[in-house]
Protein backbone atom coordinates (compact mmCIF):
# COMPACT_ATOMS: atom_id res chain seq x y z
CA UNK A 1 0.00 0.00 0.00
CA UNK A 2 1.19 3.28 -1.22
CA UNK A 3 2.91 5.53 1.94
CA UNK A 4 0.97 8.58 3.32
CA UNK A 5 4.44 10.90 1.33
CA UNK A 6 3.43 8.86 -1.92
CA UNK A 7 -0.27 9.93 -2.21
CA UNK A 8 1.29 13.25 -1.50
CA UNK A 9 3.80 13.57 -3.76
CA UNK A 10 0.77 12.00 -6.57
CA UNK A 11 -1.17 15.37 -5.54
CA UNK A 12 1.63 17.87 -5.55
CA UNK A 13 2.42 16.24 -9.01
CA UNK A 14 -0.95 16.20 -10.15
CA UNK A 15 -1.55 19.80 -9.07
CA UNK A 16 1.67 20.70 -10.47
CA UNK A 17 0.85 19.07 -14.09
CA UNK A 18 -2.90 21.02 -13.96
CA UNK A 19 -0.86 24.19 -13.03
CA UNK A 20 1.62 23.37 -15.97
CA UNK A 21 -1.68 22.98 -18.35
CA UNK A 22 -3.41 26.06 -17.01
CA UNK A 23 0.09 28.17 -17.51
CA UNK A 24 0.80 27.04 -21.13
CA UNK A 25 -2.85 27.17 -22.32
CA UNK A 26 -3.24 30.96 -19.95
CA UNK A 27 0.02 32.42 -20.50
CA UNK A 28 0.02 32.71 -24.14
CA UNK A 29 -3.25 34.24 -24.45
CA UNK A 30 -2.38 36.46 -20.93
CA UNK A 31 1.22 37.80 -22.39
CA UNK A 32 -0.68 38.42 -26.16
CA UNK A 33 -3.09 40.55 -24.73
CA UNK A 34 -0.86 42.24 -23.05
CA UNK A 35 1.37 42.92 -25.48
CA UNK A 36 -1.54 43.95 -27.32
CA UNK A 37 -2.71 46.93 -24.91
CA UNK A 38 0.93 48.24 -24.82
CA UNK A 39 0.47 48.40 -28.42
CA UNK A 40 -2.67 49.76 -28.50
CA UNK A 41 -1.69 52.18 -25.95
CA UNK A 42 1.41 53.30 -27.54
CA UNK A 43 -0.56 53.57 -30.56
CA UNK A 44 -2.77 56.04 -28.68
CA UNK A 45 0.37 57.78 -27.15
CA UNK A 46 1.23 58.34 -30.93
CA UNK A 47 -2.04 59.27 -32.10
CA UNK A 48 -2.52 61.56 -29.56
CA UNK A 49 0.52 63.42 -30.31
CA UNK A 50 -0.04 63.16 -34.14
CA UNK A 51 -3.41 65.16 -33.14
CA UNK A 52 -2.11 67.71 -30.76
CA UNK A 53 0.64 68.98 -33.70
CA UNK A 54 -2.14 69.10 -36.03
CA UNK A 55 -3.77 71.15 -33.91
CA UNK A 56 -0.98 73.05 -33.61
CA UNK A 57 -0.46 73.59 -36.72
CA UNK A 58 -3.93 74.56 -37.41
CA UNK A 59 -3.75 76.98 -34.38
CA UNK A 60 -0.77 78.73 -36.05
CA UNK A 61 -1.87 78.75 -39.56
CA UNK A 62 -5.52 80.57 -38.19
CA UNK A 63 -3.53 83.18 -36.47
CA UNK A 64 -1.31 84.14 -39.34
CA UNK A 65 -4.80 84.06 -41.09
CA UNK A 66 -6.23 86.58 -39.07
CA UNK A 67 -3.74 88.70 -39.07
CA UNK A 68 -3.52 88.95 -42.74
CA UNK A 69 -7.16 89.51 -42.80
CA UNK A 70 -6.77 92.19 -40.07
CA UNK A 71 -4.25 94.05 -42.20
CA UNK A 72 -6.18 93.66 -44.98
CA UNK A 73 -9.62 95.23 -43.33
CA UNK A 74 -6.95 98.01 -41.79
CA UNK A 75 -5.64 98.90 -45.44
CA UNK A 76 -9.09 99.15 -47.18
CA UNK A 77 -10.36 101.46 -44.63
CA UNK A 78 -7.29 103.76 -44.69
CA UNK A 79 -7.95 103.87 -48.42
CA UNK A 80 -10.91 104.74 -48.16
CA UNK A 81 -9.88 107.76 -45.51
CA UNK A 82 -7.42 108.87 -48.28
CA UNK A 83 -9.98 108.78 -51.00
CA UNK A 84 -12.60 110.73 -48.61
CA UNK A 85 -9.75 113.07 -48.18
CA UNK A 86 -8.72 113.52 -51.81
CA UNK A 87 -12.22 113.82 -52.83
CA UNK A 88 -12.47 116.77 -49.97
CA UNK A 89 -10.50 118.48 -52.86
CA UNK A 90 -11.68 117.92 -56.01
CA UNK A 91 -15.33 118.83 -55.44
CA UNK A 92 -16.19 122.29 -56.28
CA UNK A 93 -19.51 123.07 -55.91
CA UNK A 94 -20.83 122.83 -53.28
CA UNK A 95 -17.54 123.38 -51.95
CA UNK A 96 -17.29 120.74 -49.47
CA UNK A 97 -14.81 120.79 -46.05
CA UNK A 98 -11.66 119.73 -46.65
CA UNK A 99 -9.95 117.02 -45.01
CA UNK A 100 -5.91 116.91 -45.03
CA UNK A 101 -4.43 113.60 -46.51
CA UNK A 102 -0.31 113.81 -46.89
CA UNK A 103 1.61 112.19 -49.43
CA UNK A 104 3.00 109.53 -47.07
CA UNK A 105 -0.60 108.47 -45.88
CA UNK A 106 -1.86 108.35 -49.55
CA UNK A 107 1.68 106.02 -50.56
CA UNK A 108 0.71 103.67 -47.30
CA UNK A 109 -2.56 103.13 -48.29
CA UNK A 110 -1.64 102.44 -51.72
CA UNK A 111 1.13 99.88 -50.78
CA UNK A 112 -1.18 98.41 -48.53
CA UNK A 113 -3.56 97.85 -50.96
CA UNK A 114 -1.16 96.53 -52.43
CA UNK A 115 -0.15 94.24 -49.85
CA UNK A 116 -2.99 92.78 -48.83
CA UNK A 117 -5.74 92.61 -51.42
CA UNK A 118 -6.37 89.70 -53.55
CA UNK A 119 -8.20 91.39 -56.05
CA UNK A 120 -6.33 93.98 -58.31
CA UNK A 121 -8.90 96.17 -59.13
CA UNK A 122 -9.19 97.62 -55.99
CA UNK A 123 -5.69 98.70 -56.16
CA UNK A 124 -6.29 99.63 -60.26
CA UNK A 125 -9.79 101.68 -59.02
CA UNK A 126 -7.81 103.31 -56.09
CA UNK A 127 -5.37 104.88 -58.51
CA UNK A 128 -8.10 106.07 -60.85
CA UNK A 129 -9.69 107.80 -58.53
CA UNK A 130 -6.32 109.28 -57.24
CA UNK A 131 -4.62 109.87 -60.44
CA UNK A 132 -7.39 109.49 -62.43
CA UNK A 133 -8.43 107.79 -66.09
CA UNK A 134 -5.39 105.55 -67.47
CA UNK A 135 -4.73 106.22 -71.29
CA UNK A 136 -7.59 105.83 -73.32
CA UNK A 137 -10.32 105.71 -70.53
CA UNK A 138 -12.43 108.44 -70.16
CA UNK A 139 -13.36 110.67 -67.70
CA UNK A 140 -16.24 109.10 -64.91
CA UNK A 141 -18.35 110.85 -62.20
CA UNK A 142 -15.95 110.53 -59.14
CA UNK A 143 -19.24 109.31 -56.59
CA UNK A 144 -19.49 106.33 -59.09
CA UNK A 145 -15.41 105.00 -58.75
CA UNK A 146 -16.23 105.70 -54.96
CA UNK A 147 -19.29 103.58 -55.29
CA UNK A 148 -17.10 101.18 -57.40
CA UNK A 149 -14.47 100.90 -55.15
CA UNK A 150 -16.70 100.92 -52.27
CA UNK A 151 -18.74 97.48 -53.44
CA UNK A 152 -14.55 95.97 -54.21
CA UNK A 153 -13.79 96.52 -50.86
CA UNK A 154 -17.23 94.80 -49.46
CA UNK A 155 -16.33 92.14 -51.30
CA UNK A 156 -12.74 91.44 -50.57
CA UNK A 157 -13.10 92.08 -46.71
CA UNK A 158 -16.36 88.84 -47.13
CA UNK A 159 -19.67 91.50 -46.31
CA UNK A 160 -21.24 90.28 -48.72
CA UNK A 161 -21.96 91.27 -52.49
CA UNK A 162 -22.25 94.43 -54.20
CA UNK A 163 -24.55 97.40 -53.24
CA UNK A 164 -26.44 99.45 -55.70
CA UNK A 165 -25.39 102.62 -54.36
CA UNK A 166 -27.10 106.23 -55.22
CA UNK A 167 -24.52 108.12 -56.75
CA UNK A 168 -26.00 111.71 -56.02
CA UNK A 169 -25.81 110.32 -52.12
CA UNK A 170 -22.30 108.78 -52.59
CA UNK A 171 -20.53 111.27 -50.68
CA UNK A 172 -21.08 113.54 -47.61
CA UNK A 173 -19.39 116.95 -48.40
CA UNK A 174 -20.40 118.96 -45.53
CA UNK A 175 -22.06 118.56 -42.37
CA UNK A 176 -23.67 121.17 -39.66
CA UNK A 177 -21.12 120.08 -37.57
CA UNK A 178 -18.26 122.02 -39.79
CA UNK A 179 -16.66 124.69 -38.48
CA UNK A 180 -17.85 127.35 -41.01
CA UNK A 181 -21.24 125.47 -41.43
CA UNK A 182 -23.97 128.09 -40.97
CA UNK A 183 -25.78 128.27 -37.54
Amino acid sequence: MPTLETILLLFVLLGLAALAVLICRWLPAYVTEKGKNLATKEDVEDITRKIESVKADISRVSAVEEQKRKLKYEACLEALLVIDAHLSHSFTLPKPTPQAVSTVKAREAHSKLILSCDDIRIVEKFAEIYFGPSAGQSQRPPTDLLNEFRNLIRVELGFGQELSLDRERAWVGKSVGDPDAPL
